[in-house]
């Protein structure tokens, strides 16, 4: 028998009145947005979506957020997250990154981020 079950979509939380901020962000990646205090966010020609939905979770700790992530490929991860953490910086916004190695990075807006951090790892992870 076939499975046709495809995946569809991912859906993360974020902190109430903090989705407009996290669009910014999520821009800098080259993804699009649409609807009103949730999105799904979409990057084409894939057709898997995201969706962000605000949520008054209770705060869990960067290092257990580690555990749930959104990945991402990109031939030149270091230089994604210095872009990211610029904008961090120009829009007064707290931050963190981290490394596992050269080609594995993550970060956090812990202000925003219920329950997941964002990993950046380097194409040739996956080759």
């Amino acid at each position: 028998m076939k499975n046709k079950t495809k995946l569809h979509h991912f859906a993360y939380n974020i902190k109430p009145n903090t989705l407009e901020t996290f669009l910014k962000i999520f821009k800098l990646l080259s993804y699009r947005e649409w609807n009103k205090r949730w999105c799904m966010i979409e990057q084409k020609p894939l057709k898997i979506d995201i969706q962000i939905i605000e949520t008054e979770d209770k705060k869990i700790t960067t290092e257990e957020r580690i555990m749930t992530h959104i990945a991402f490929l990109s031939d030149s991860p270091k230089q994604n997250i210095e872009q990211i953490e610029k904008f961090a910086s120009k829009n007064n916004l707290r931050f963190t990154k981290w490394w596992w190695n050269d080609k594995e990075f993550w970060f956090d807006f812990p202000d925003i981020f219920n329950n997941f951090v964002v990993e950046i790892m380097h194409t040739s992870v996956v080759e």
